[in-house]
């Protein structure tokens, strides 16, 4: 078993994290407490799992609840280019690493589904 650290999707995430700290800081006000806060709280719970996922024997659960912070992320993103508080180009920068996470995401939790198949049908 890797190490958390050694992820690329953990690496992602982090890069994720530290480039949306300095991005909320520049939202306005009401935006920066709300919508700001919860995404950079988003980012670091779905850390957690990551690390909480690959050190655990039951994986599928885990990035499940990964996946779907990282669909709320999403979403949040999409609502601060509606509302005018980030612009189109700056999502943009943002959504390659998105998708990016996303991909990662869903393909170790494909993977861990079909193991747990595979030793089902061993029993």
């Amino acid at each position: 078993m890797a190490l958390s650290e050694d992820l690329p999707l953990y690496r992602d995430s982090l890069q994720l994290l530290n480039r949306l700290i300095p991005l909320t800081q520049g939202f306005p006000r009401f935006f920066r407490y709300g919508l700001g806060s919860r995404m950079v709280e988003l980012n670091l719970d779905m850390l957690s799992l990551i690390y909480k996922a690959n050190s655990s024997y039951e994986k599928v659960a885990v990035i499940t609840e990964f996946l779907d912070k990282y669909r709320m992320l999403q979403m949040l993103f999409r609502v601060c280019v509606e509302q005018r508080v980030i612009t189109e180009r700056q999502y943009a920068g943002f959504a390659l690493t998105m998708e990016k996470i996303g991909k990662q995401g869903t393909g170790w939790k494909q993977y861990n589904e079909k193991g747990k198949q595979s030793n089902e049908n061993r029993k």
